[in-house]
């Protein structure tokens, strides 16, 4: 199992909310992604305006990737 390098948990009431939240903190893990050059970022729905972004090895350098839970 792989584990998460660096995560972040969002909580939002509403859509607009949830992708001006996504959109900063895939930004950040973006930026952490350029600095290792060996990670990808997953973003996992879990729950109704709730969401996992998570800097991982197993997902290629340059990659989003979406999942469900």
């Amino acid at each position: 199992m792989t584990t998460a390098l660096h995560s972040r948990s969002i909580t939002a009431f509403t859509p607009d909310q949830a992708d001006t939240m996504l959109n900063i903190v895939v930004d950040e893990l973006q930026h952490l992604a350029r600095q290792e050059r060996r990670c990808g970022i997953l973003v996992t729905k879990q729950g109704p305006g709730q969401f996992a972004v998570e800097l991982r090895e197993d997902v290629p350098y340059g990659v989003t990737l979406e999942a469900r839970t």
